[in-house]
């Protein structure tokens, strides 16, 4: 499973998940954690200026994400990834192991 969480920063979560420039991406399988990454978007890859569906844009540093993790963000993304089978998520957690942990997503 592939999670991105809006962190602009590397170290905690945001909110306004349709403007963040960064995030962090795990790799989870079994639980566990396999892999995790932060990634940094440019202007025209920051979803709220995406022409499309994520889903459709391969190269995105996005694309293939199961769940989507945020402390907020408006009907209109949130709308949008559901209807792509990414499950959103909202926390008001501001550390990403607390947020996946609270999540139930990793032990």
């Amino acid at each position: 499973m592939k999670i991105a969480l809006t962190s602009p920063n590397a170290r905690t979560l945001s909110g306004h998940a349709g403007k963040c420039p960064g995030f962090l991406v795990f790799e989870i399988t079994n639980r566990q954690i396999i892999q995790q990454s932060h990634i940094k978007l440019n202007k025209e890859q920051v979803l709220r200026n995406l022409k499309g569906s994520l889903s459709n844009q391969v190269d995105h540093p996005l694309s293939g994400i199961n769940v989507f993790v945020t402390q907020s963000l408006g009907e209109g993304l949130q709308r949008r990834l559901t209807e792509q089978n990414i499950e959103v998520l909202q926390t008001q957690e501001n550390d990403p192991i607390n947020a996946l942990k609270t999540l139930n997503l990793i032990d």
